[in-house]
Protein backbone atom coordinates (compact mmCIF):
# COMPACT_ATOMS: atom_id res chain seq x y z
CA UNK A 1 0.00 0.00 0.00
CA UNK A 2 1.66 3.41 -0.94
CA UNK A 3 2.12 5.88 1.53
CA UNK A 4 1.57 8.98 -0.92
CA UNK A 5 -1.80 9.55 1.01
CA UNK A 6 -0.35 10.13 4.28
CA UNK A 7 2.84 11.97 3.15
CA UNK A 8 0.17 14.81 1.02
CA UNK A 9 -2.26 15.01 4.26
CA UNK A 10 0.98 15.38 6.54
CA UNK A 11 2.75 17.59 4.17
CA UNK A 12 -0.20 20.12 3.55
CA UNK A 13 -1.24 19.94 6.98
CA UNK A 14 2.61 21.41 7.89
CA UNK A 15 3.00 23.60 4.81
CA UNK A 16 -1.04 25.17 4.80
CA UNK A 17 -0.92 24.94 1.08
CA UNK A 18 -2.51 21.38 -0.76
CA UNK A 19 0.29 18.97 -1.95
CA UNK A 20 0.69 16.43 -4.53
CA UNK A 21 2.93 13.60 -4.08
CA UNK A 22 4.64 11.94 -7.41
CA UNK A 23 7.19 9.54 -8.41
CA UNK A 24 7.32 7.88 -4.92
CA UNK A 25 9.24 5.21 -4.59
CA UNK A 26 11.30 3.15 -1.56
CA UNK A 27 15.08 3.17 -2.22
CA UNK A 28 17.78 0.63 -1.27
CA UNK A 29 20.31 1.94 1.45
CA UNK A 30 20.46 2.65 5.88
CA UNK A 31 19.60 -0.49 7.03
CA UNK A 32 17.89 1.27 10.10
CA UNK A 33 15.20 3.54 7.95
CA UNK A 34 12.77 2.98 5.65
CA UNK A 35 13.77 5.53 3.17
CA UNK A 36 11.48 6.73 -0.10
CA UNK A 37 12.56 9.54 -2.82
CA UNK A 38 9.34 11.52 -4.24
CA UNK A 39 8.81 15.02 -5.76
CA UNK A 40 6.20 17.38 -4.06
CA UNK A 41 4.21 20.27 -5.71
CA UNK A 42 2.70 23.12 -3.71
CA UNK A 43 2.01 26.55 -4.60
CA UNK A 44 3.22 25.23 -7.92
CA UNK A 45 6.56 24.55 -7.18
CA UNK A 46 8.47 21.04 -7.20
CA UNK A 47 10.27 20.10 -3.86
CA UNK A 48 12.72 16.76 -4.51
CA UNK A 49 12.24 15.31 -1.11
CA UNK A 50 13.77 12.36 1.07
CA UNK A 51 11.76 10.74 3.53
CA UNK A 52 13.51 8.54 6.47
CA UNK A 53 11.24 6.37 8.30
CA UNK A 54 11.73 4.43 11.65
CA UNK A 55 10.52 0.64 10.15
CA UNK A 56 8.63 -1.40 12.79
CA UNK A 57 12.32 -3.18 14.28
CA UNK A 58 15.68 -1.38 13.03
CA UNK A 59 19.05 -3.07 12.88
CA UNK A 60 20.21 -0.48 15.56
CA UNK A 61 18.78 1.15 18.31
CA UNK A 62 18.79 5.17 16.71
CA UNK A 63 16.00 7.76 17.12
CA UNK A 64 15.16 9.81 13.56
CA UNK A 65 15.09 12.48 15.98
CA UNK A 66 18.87 11.80 16.69
CA UNK A 67 19.54 11.81 12.74
CA UNK A 68 17.49 15.10 12.09
CA UNK A 69 19.61 16.75 14.35
CA UNK A 70 22.77 15.58 13.51
CA UNK A 71 21.79 17.06 9.81
CA UNK A 72 20.86 20.19 10.95
CA UNK A 73 23.93 20.68 13.10
CA UNK A 74 26.50 19.36 10.26
CA UNK A 75 25.22 21.96 7.68
CA UNK A 76 27.74 24.10 6.26
CA UNK A 77 30.59 21.80 8.12
CA UNK A 78 29.83 18.65 6.16
CA UNK A 79 27.97 18.57 2.74
CA UNK A 80 24.34 17.30 3.57
CA UNK A 81 20.93 17.53 2.21
CA UNK A 82 19.31 20.20 3.94
CA UNK A 83 16.61 19.22 6.57
CA UNK A 84 12.85 19.80 6.17
CA UNK A 85 10.79 18.19 8.73
CA UNK A 86 10.92 16.00 11.71
CA UNK A 87 7.95 13.78 13.27
CA UNK A 88 9.28 12.26 16.29
CA UNK A 89 5.61 10.72 16.68
CA UNK A 90 5.12 9.45 13.43
CA UNK A 91 2.15 11.84 12.70
CA UNK A 92 -0.14 10.95 9.73
CA UNK A 93 2.58 7.96 9.10
CA UNK A 94 2.10 6.17 11.98
CA UNK A 95 6.12 5.98 12.77
CA UNK A 96 8.98 8.55 13.82
CA UNK A 97 9.96 10.14 10.32
CA UNK A 98 11.76 12.92 8.92
CA UNK A 99 11.76 14.65 5.38
CA UNK A 100 14.87 16.07 3.75
CA UNK A 101 15.94 17.53 0.87
CA UNK A 102 16.91 15.29 -1.80
CA UNK A 103 20.22 15.64 -4.32
CA UNK A 104 19.86 14.55 -7.77
CA UNK A 105 22.61 13.26 -10.08
CA UNK A 106 24.72 11.70 -7.68
CA UNK A 107 25.59 7.90 -6.79
CA UNK A 108 26.83 6.09 -3.87
CA UNK A 109 29.01 2.99 -4.27
CA UNK A 110 27.18 0.06 -2.38
CA UNK A 111 30.14 -1.44 0.67
CA UNK A 112 31.42 -4.19 -1.78
CA UNK A 113 31.22 -2.57 -5.39
CA UNK A 114 34.90 -2.91 -6.71
CA UNK A 115 36.67 0.03 -7.63
CA UNK A 116 34.19 2.56 -7.81
CA UNK A 117 35.87 5.64 -7.76
CA UNK A 118 38.53 4.84 -10.18
CA UNK A 119 40.74 7.56 -11.60
CA UNK A 120 38.72 10.18 -9.07
CA UNK A 121 39.75 8.34 -6.04
CA UNK A 122 42.30 10.72 -5.12
CA UNK A 123 40.57 13.90 -5.61
CA UNK A 124 37.24 12.34 -3.21
CA UNK A 125 39.63 11.24 -1.08
CA UNK A 126 40.94 14.62 -0.63
CA UNK A 127 37.32 15.52 0.07
CA UNK A 128 36.04 13.16 2.18
CA UNK A 129 39.14 12.88 4.68
CA UNK A 130 38.82 16.82 4.73
CA UNK A 131 35.16 17.21 5.28
CA UNK A 132 36.14 15.14 7.89
CA UNK A 133 38.29 16.75 9.81
CA UNK A 134 35.69 19.90 9.75
CA UNK A 135 33.50 17.99 11.50
CA UNK A 136 36.02 17.18 14.25
CA UNK A 137 37.17 20.98 14.10
CA UNK A 138 34.19 22.10 14.73
CA UNK A 139 33.01 23.36 18.44
CA UNK A 140 29.24 21.77 18.75
CA UNK A 141 28.16 24.33 22.02
CA UNK A 142 24.65 25.35 20.66
CA UNK A 143 23.90 22.90 17.96
CA UNK A 144 20.61 20.78 17.77
CA UNK A 145 22.60 17.69 18.20
CA UNK A 146 24.24 18.78 21.81
CA UNK A 147 20.99 20.12 22.90
CA UNK A 148 19.24 16.46 22.24
CA UNK A 149 22.46 14.33 23.55
CA UNK A 150 24.69 14.02 26.43
CA UNK A 151 28.25 14.67 26.14
CA UNK A 152 30.81 12.12 27.12
CA UNK A 153 33.85 13.40 29.79
CA UNK A 154 36.99 13.27 27.45
CA UNK A 155 38.11 10.51 29.11
CA UNK A 156 35.31 8.21 29.38
CA UNK A 157 34.05 8.85 25.48
CA UNK A 158 36.16 5.20 24.98
CA UNK A 159 34.33 3.87 27.72
CA UNK A 160 30.87 5.11 26.86
CA UNK A 161 30.74 3.55 22.97
CA UNK A 162 32.44 -0.15 24.15
CA UNK A 163 30.20 -0.71 26.89
CA UNK A 164 26.87 0.34 24.12
CA UNK A 165 28.38 -1.95 21.54
CA UNK A 166 29.62 -4.88 23.86
CA UNK A 167 26.23 -4.73 24.95
CA UNK A 168 25.02 -5.22 21.35
CA UNK A 169 26.84 -8.12 20.98
CA UNK A 170 25.76 -9.48 24.75
CA UNK A 171 22.33 -9.10 23.46
CA UNK A 172 21.92 -10.17 19.77
CA UNK A 173 25.30 -13.18 19.63
CA UNK A 174 24.14 -16.57 18.55
CA UNK A 175 26.76 -17.96 19.28
CA UNK A 176 30.32 -17.34 21.74
CA UNK A 177 32.86 -15.21 19.44
CA UNK A 178 36.18 -15.65 20.82
CA UNK A 179 37.63 -13.49 18.69
CA UNK A 180 35.77 -10.34 19.17
CA UNK A 181 35.97 -10.93 22.82
CA UNK A 182 39.43 -10.91 22.91
CA UNK A 183 39.50 -8.10 20.92
CA UNK A 184 37.40 -6.62 24.16
CA UNK A 185 39.74 -7.19 26.81
CA UNK A 186 42.57 -6.38 24.86
CA UNK A 187 40.26 -2.01 24.51
CA UNK A 188 39.89 -2.49 28.49
CA UNK A 189 43.25 -3.24 29.27
CA UNK A 190 44.35 -0.66 27.12
CA UNK A 191 42.40 2.50 27.22
CA UNK A 192 43.08 5.39 25.20
CA UNK A 193 44.42 8.77 26.33
CA UNK A 194 41.26 11.22 26.64
CA UNK A 195 40.14 12.77 23.83
CA UNK A 196 41.51 15.51 22.39
CA UNK A 197 37.94 17.28 21.87
CA UNK A 198 34.81 16.15 22.12
CA UNK A 199 32.92 17.05 18.64
CA UNK A 200 29.76 15.50 16.71
CA UNK A 201 30.65 12.06 15.52
CA UNK A 202 28.85 10.76 12.54
CA UNK A 203 29.14 7.47 13.53
CA UNK A 204 29.08 5.29 10.18
CA UNK A 205 31.47 7.79 8.25
CA UNK A 206 32.51 5.72 5.42
CA UNK A 207 32.51 6.08 1.62
CA UNK A 208 29.29 4.02 1.26
CA UNK A 209 27.41 6.91 2.76
CA UNK A 210 29.28 9.32 0.69
CA UNK A 211 27.43 10.52 -2.63
CA UNK A 212 29.23 11.81 -5.16
CA UNK A 213 28.55 13.07 -8.85
CA UNK A 214 30.84 10.33 -10.58
CA UNK A 215 33.42 12.80 -11.85
CA UNK A 216 35.14 13.86 -8.83
CA UNK A 217 33.27 15.75 -6.60
CA UNK A 218 31.87 14.99 -3.32
CA UNK A 219 28.29 15.91 -3.04
CA UNK A 220 27.15 14.62 0.60
CA UNK A 221 27.63 12.48 3.71
CA UNK A 222 24.52 10.49 4.19
CA UNK A 223 22.88 8.26 6.94
CA UNK A 224 23.77 9.99 10.14
CA UNK A 225 21.63 7.77 12.35
CA UNK A 226 24.45 6.63 14.61
CA UNK A 227 25.30 10.27 14.88
CA UNK A 228 26.37 11.01 18.91
CA UNK A 229 29.26 13.17 20.91
CA UNK A 230 32.49 11.40 21.39
CA UNK A 231 35.96 11.28 20.30
CA UNK A 232 36.21 12.04 16.25
CA UNK A 233 39.28 9.81 16.40
CA UNK A 234 35.90 7.34 16.13
CA UNK A 235 34.88 8.68 12.73
CA UNK A 236 38.55 8.75 11.33
CA UNK A 237 39.45 4.79 12.04
CA UNK A 238 35.81 3.64 10.89
CA UNK A 239 36.49 5.52 7.77
CA UNK A 240 39.88 3.66 7.81
CA UNK A 241 38.53 0.17 8.68
CA UNK A 242 39.97 -2.11 6.11
CA UNK A 243 36.61 -4.02 5.55
CA UNK A 244 35.78 -0.80 3.58
CA UNK A 245 38.23 -0.74 1.04
CA UNK A 246 36.59 -1.67 -2.24
CA UNK A 247 39.14 -4.37 -2.69
CA UNK A 248 41.42 -1.73 -3.76
CA UNK A 249 44.94 -2.55 -2.51
CA UNK A 250 47.14 0.43 -0.52
CA UNK A 251 43.60 2.41 -0.43
CA UNK A 252 41.38 3.17 2.16
CA UNK A 253 37.76 3.95 1.20
CA UNK A 254 38.93 2.71 -2.13
CA UNK A 255 40.37 6.24 -2.48
CA UNK A 256 43.77 7.54 -1.19
CA UNK A 257 46.85 5.65 0.53
CA UNK A 258 46.52 6.12 4.59
CA UNK A 259 49.32 7.81 5.27
CA UNK A 260 47.32 10.98 2.98
CA UNK A 261 43.75 10.44 4.46
CA UNK A 262 45.14 10.87 7.34
CA UNK A 263 47.17 13.85 6.79
CA UNK A 264 44.53 15.37 4.93
CA UNK A 265 42.28 14.94 7.99
CA UNK A 266 45.02 16.73 10.83
CA UNK A 267 45.76 19.49 8.33
CA UNK A 268 41.83 20.15 8.40
CA UNK A 269 40.89 19.27 12.02
CA UNK A 270 44.06 20.94 13.61
CA UNK A 271 44.44 17.67 15.87
CA UNK A 272 47.18 15.21 16.14
CA UNK A 273 47.05 11.64 15.52
CA UNK A 274 48.97 9.23 18.06
CA UNK A 275 49.43 6.51 16.51
CA UNK A 276 48.58 4.52 19.59
CA UNK A 277 45.48 6.08 19.98
CA UNK A 278 44.51 5.47 16.20
CA UNK A 279 45.19 2.06 16.57
CA UNK A 280 42.77 1.12 19.70
CA UNK A 281 40.16 3.18 17.93
CA UNK A 282 40.81 1.20 15.22
CA UNK A 283 40.38 -2.07 16.88
CA UNK A 284 37.67 -1.02 18.43
CA UNK A 285 35.98 0.02 15.08
CA UNK A 286 36.54 -3.63 14.02
CA UNK A 287 35.11 -4.82 17.32
CA UNK A 288 31.68 -2.33 16.66
CA UNK A 289 31.30 -3.44 13.26
CA UNK A 290 31.06 -7.55 14.23
CA UNK A 291 28.92 -5.97 17.13
CA UNK A 292 26.63 -4.46 14.34
CA UNK A 293 26.87 -7.51 11.64
CA UNK A 294 25.69 -9.47 14.89
CA UNK A 295 22.63 -7.19 15.37
CA UNK A 296 22.27 -7.72 11.07
CA UNK A 297 21.65 -11.75 11.91
CA UNK A 298 19.65 -11.46 14.38
CA UNK A 299 17.21 -9.20 13.06
CA UNK A 300 17.52 -11.26 9.73
CA UNK A 301 16.40 -14.59 11.56
CA UNK A 302 14.00 -12.89 14.41
CA UNK A 303 12.37 -11.14 11.48
CA UNK A 304 11.37 -13.84 9.35
CA UNK A 305 14.59 -14.31 6.93
CA UNK A 306 13.10 -11.44 4.37
CA UNK A 307 15.47 -8.57 4.52
CA UNK A 308 18.79 -10.57 2.47
CA UNK A 309 21.08 -7.50 2.98
CA UNK A 310 20.73 -8.23 6.93
CA UNK A 311 21.40 -11.94 5.73
CA UNK A 312 24.54 -10.77 4.02
CA UNK A 313 25.46 -8.60 6.82
CA UNK A 314 25.39 -10.89 9.50
CA UNK A 315 27.45 -13.36 7.51
CA UNK A 316 29.82 -12.47 4.50
CA UNK A 317 30.63 -8.92 6.44
CA UNK A 318 30.68 -10.50 10.14
CA UNK A 319 33.03 -13.53 8.88
CA UNK A 320 35.60 -10.69 6.88
CA UNK A 321 35.29 -8.64 10.27
CA UNK A 322 36.79 -11.35 12.22
CA UNK A 323 39.78 -11.76 10.00
CA UNK A 324 40.48 -8.23 10.18
CA UNK A 325 40.68 -7.91 13.86
CA UNK A 326 42.44 -11.43 14.35
CA UNK A 327 45.26 -9.80 12.54
CA UNK A 328 44.60 -6.85 14.16
CA UNK A 329 45.37 -8.82 17.38
CA UNK A 330 48.76 -10.49 16.55
CA UNK A 331 49.65 -14.53 15.99
CA UNK A 332 51.08 -15.85 12.92
CA UNK A 333 49.81 -15.05 9.34
CA UNK A 334 47.90 -18.08 8.33
CA UNK A 335 48.10 -20.55 5.63
CA UNK A 336 44.88 -22.36 4.41
CA UNK A 337 44.15 -24.66 1.69
CA UNK A 338 41.47 -23.30 -1.27
CA UNK A 339 38.73 -25.49 -1.92
CA UNK A 340 38.55 -27.44 -5.17
CA UNK A 341 35.99 -28.87 -7.37
CA UNK A 342 32.78 -28.01 -6.69
CA UNK A 343 29.67 -30.38 -5.24
CA UNK A 344 26.27 -30.82 -6.64
CA UNK A 345 25.15 -28.60 -3.89
CA UNK A 346 27.37 -25.88 -5.02
CA UNK A 347 26.53 -26.26 -8.72
CA UNK A 348 22.61 -25.68 -7.46
CA UNK A 349 23.05 -22.97 -5.64
CA UNK A 350 25.50 -21.20 -8.19
CA UNK A 351 22.98 -21.74 -10.79
CA UNK A 352 20.41 -19.94 -8.67
CA UNK A 353 22.83 -17.31 -7.44
CA UNK A 354 23.60 -16.26 -11.05
CA UNK A 355 19.87 -16.08 -11.92
CA UNK A 356 19.00 -14.02 -9.24
CA UNK A 357 21.81 -11.93 -9.19
CA UNK A 358 21.35 -11.26 -13.02
CA UNK A 359 17.25 -10.77 -12.37
CA UNK A 360 18.14 -8.21 -9.88
CA UNK A 361 20.95 -6.24 -11.79
CA UNK A 362 17.78 -5.93 -14.57
CA UNK A 363 14.95 -5.35 -12.23
CA UNK A 364 16.51 -2.59 -10.85
CA UNK A 365 16.60 -0.16 -13.94
CA UNK A 366 12.89 0.18 -13.18
CA UNK A 367 12.72 -0.51 -9.49
CA UNK A 368 15.82 0.05 -7.41
CA UNK A 369 14.67 -1.66 -4.06
CA UNK A 370 13.26 -4.59 -5.46
CA UNK A 371 15.87 -4.85 -8.20
CA UNK A 372 18.92 -4.39 -5.21
CA UNK A 373 16.73 -7.36 -2.82
CA UNK A 374 16.79 -10.01 -5.76
CA UNK A 375 20.70 -9.00 -6.31
CA UNK A 376 21.85 -9.60 -2.53
CA UNK A 377 19.50 -12.86 -2.70
CA UNK A 378 21.51 -14.25 -5.37
CA UNK A 379 24.84 -12.74 -3.98
CA UNK A 380 23.68 -14.80 -0.93
CA UNK A 381 23.42 -17.85 -2.90
CA UNK A 382 26.63 -17.46 -4.50
CA UNK A 383 28.24 -17.37 -1.16
CA UNK A 384 26.28 -20.09 0.07
CA UNK A 385 27.65 -22.40 -3.05
CA UNK A 386 31.14 -21.29 -1.37
CA UNK A 387 30.23 -22.68 2.10
CA UNK A 388 28.61 -25.67 1.01
CA UNK A 389 32.26 -26.89 0.01
CA UNK A 390 33.65 -26.13 3.55
CA UNK A 391 31.39 -25.86 6.06
CA UNK A 392 31.98 -28.98 7.48
CA UNK A 393 35.95 -28.84 6.89
CA UNK A 394 36.37 -25.84 8.79
CA UNK A 395 34.32 -26.97 11.76
CA UNK A 396 36.15 -29.79 12.03
CA UNK A 397 39.33 -27.97 11.72
CA UNK A 398 38.85 -25.47 14.38
CA UNK A 399 37.18 -28.01 17.09
CA UNK A 400 40.35 -29.92 16.43
CA UNK A 401 42.55 -27.05 17.13
CA UNK A 402 40.43 -26.41 19.89
CA UNK A 403 40.51 -28.86 21.71
CA UNK A 404 44.25 -28.73 21.80
CA UNK A 405 45.06 -25.82 22.94
CA UNK A 406 42.40 -26.34 25.74
CA UNK A 407 44.20 -30.04 26.67
CA UNK A 408 42.51 -31.18 29.67
CA UNK A 409 40.24 -28.68 29.52
CA UNK A 410 38.10 -29.11 26.76
CA UNK A 411 34.74 -30.49 27.11
CA UNK A 412 33.90 -33.57 25.97
CA UNK A 413 31.90 -33.81 22.83
CA UNK A 414 30.08 -36.22 20.60
CA UNK A 415 30.86 -37.98 17.09
CA UNK A 416 27.73 -36.92 15.64
CA UNK A 417 29.12 -35.12 12.31
CA UNK A 418 26.01 -32.80 11.17
CA UNK A 419 26.37 -29.09 10.65
CA UNK A 420 24.03 -28.73 13.84
CA UNK A 421 25.98 -30.99 16.18
CA UNK A 422 29.26 -29.16 14.58
CA UNK A 423 28.22 -25.86 15.28
CA UNK A 424 27.00 -27.28 19.12
CA UNK A 425 30.37 -28.77 19.59
CA UNK A 426 32.05 -25.29 17.70
CA UNK A 427 29.91 -23.38 20.23
CA UNK A 428 30.83 -25.22 23.56
CA UNK A 429 34.50 -24.94 22.70
CA UNK A 430 34.25 -21.42 21.86
CA UNK A 431 32.89 -20.86 25.10
CA UNK A 432 35.56 -22.64 27.03
CA UNK A 433 38.22 -20.39 25.09
CA UNK A 434 36.30 -17.17 26.15
CA UNK A 435 36.37 -18.28 29.29
CA UNK A 436 40.23 -18.91 30.00
CA UNK A 437 41.00 -15.66 29.30
CA UNK A 438 44.00 -16.85 26.81
CA UNK A 439 45.32 -14.59 24.95
CA UNK A 440 48.78 -15.91 24.36
CA UNK A 441 50.27 -16.50 20.62
CA UNK A 442 49.52 -19.82 19.81
CA UNK A 443 45.54 -18.55 20.20
CA UNK A 444 45.81 -15.36 18.56
CA UNK A 445 47.37 -18.08 15.85
CA UNK A 446 44.55 -19.82 16.01
CA UNK A 447 42.31 -16.93 15.71
CA UNK A 448 43.92 -16.32 12.60
CA UNK A 449 43.49 -19.59 11.13
CA UNK A 450 39.77 -19.99 12.39
CA UNK A 451 38.93 -16.60 10.66
CA UNK A 452 40.92 -17.64 7.46
CA UNK A 453 39.12 -20.61 6.79
CA UNK A 454 35.78 -19.49 7.58
CA UNK A 455 35.90 -16.05 5.21
CA UNK A 456 34.38 -15.89 2.06
CA UNK A 457 35.50 -14.47 -1.26
CA UNK A 458 33.24 -12.17 -2.42
CA UNK A 459 31.43 -13.50 -5.96
CA UNK A 460 31.22 -10.37 -8.20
Amino acid sequence: MSIAPQIETYLTRLWGSPVSVTDLARIPGGASRETYRFDATVDGAVRALILRREPAAGLIDTESATEYRAYQSAQGIVPVPAAVALEPDGAELERPFFIMERIDGGVVASAFERDPFGAHGAALGEQFFAALGRLAAHDPAGTPLVQHLDAPAPGQCWRVVLDYWEGVIDADSFSPQPIVRAAIRRLRANPPPPAQAVRIVHGDYRSGNMMHDGAGTMLAMLDWEMAHLGDPLEDLGWALDPIWTHFVEGKVGGMCAREQAIATWEAASGLSVDPAALAWWSLFNSVKGRAIWTSAFREFVDGGRIDPVLGLSGWYTARRQDAIIAEQLGGDAPSVDSVTGQSELGHILTGAGLVSAGAGQAAAEHDAFGGATVLVSGLLALLAAQEAEKAAAWRVADIAAMRVLLAADAPAIGDDATLPALDAEWATLSAALIDSARDDHAVLTFYRESAARRELTWPI
